[in-house]
């Protein structure tokens, strides 16, 4: 059963540290925070546990977090591959929040709005906690950063919104959001691994990176799957070229399983032999 887990992670360096956000990698983990819906529970890892939150996100199909786009899984896959989170749904809280607003928003903000709550500190107190050694105070804060990340997830899911105050009127505003198991999308490299597994066809919207033909860079594609390659690129054969062609999975913008299945030019050589 697939899991999905909450994350909140904190670090042992600030950007200033580290030369900026160029460098985010290096900002390195003091401790990172989860909850786990399959368990119902809470545990923090520091940087020496994080094989436990590696085993977690070995069977995760969905992750939650805020700004942990941008923020948590890039300092992440310092310490865990990036083909892991490639594999794995995520929901951004932030992000979802941006797109509609087009500006920022903070945890904190968005957690007293639509939940009557606040974060119990900042991340620069957390950073200076664990360099005075106060682990337990670095962890007890970040998990109460996850708890209040689940609990606005858990109200966007159940009523369709989140709230903020904003600061040109200092009125409370809503956030439409589409969240819940229903909704959220598996990420392409999943779908497309499954495919081949099952020798499914896969429907898809890609952005290709020239107009060659002037019909636009957005085109609905159908392909069968034949290798997918380690750099992100995949081969596979494209029913509208009526040919192989090659793809990059990060110019899927979304894609599914058809119900039609194909065989491999390797499945027929092998049943010849």
């Amino acid at each position: 059963m697939d899991d999905t887990l909450v994350i909140d992670i904190e670090t042992k360096h600030s950007f200033a540290e580290v030369g900026g956000e160029k460098n985010i990698q290096k900002l390195g983990i003091s401790v990172a925070g989860v909850y786990s819906y399959k368990d119902d529970a809470f545990f923090a890892c520091e940087e020496h546990e994080l094989g436990k939150l590696e085993e977690a996100l070995a069977v995760t199909g969905h992750i939650v977090g805020f700004n942990i786009n941008h923020f948590d899984i890039p300092v992440m896959e310092a310490y865990i591959a990036p083909a892991v989170f490639a594999r794995i749904a995520v929901t951004d809280i932030f992000e979802d929040a941006v797109k509609f607003l087009g500006h920022r928003v903070g945890l904190d903000g968005v957690a007293k709005a639509t939940i009557g709550q606040s974060k119990s500190g900042h991340g620069l107190e957390a950073l200076e906690w664990f360099r005075q050694g106060r682990v337990e105070e670095v962890k007890k804060y970040c998990l109460d950063d996850v708890r209040l990340t689940r609990d606005v997830y858990e109200y966007g899911k159940k009523h369709s919104h989140i709230m903020f105050e904003s600061f040109s009127d200092r009125k409370i505003h809503s956030i439409p959001v589409s969240w819940g198991k229903e909704t959220v999308k598996k990420p392409a490299r999943r779908v497309l691994e499954e495919a081949l597994a099952l020798r499914r066809r896969v429907l898809m919207e890609y952005i290709s990176s020239e107009d060659r033909d002037g019909a636009g860079f957005k085109k609905a594609r159908a392909i069968d799957v034949y290798k997918i390659k380690d750099n992100g690129e995949i081969e596979a054969y494209c029913h509208l070229r009526r040919a192989v062609r090659m793809f990059r999975i990060n110019r899927i913008l979304n894609a599914e399983l058809g119900t039609e299945t194909y065989t491999l030019p390797a499945d027929v050589q092998a049943a010849l032999f």
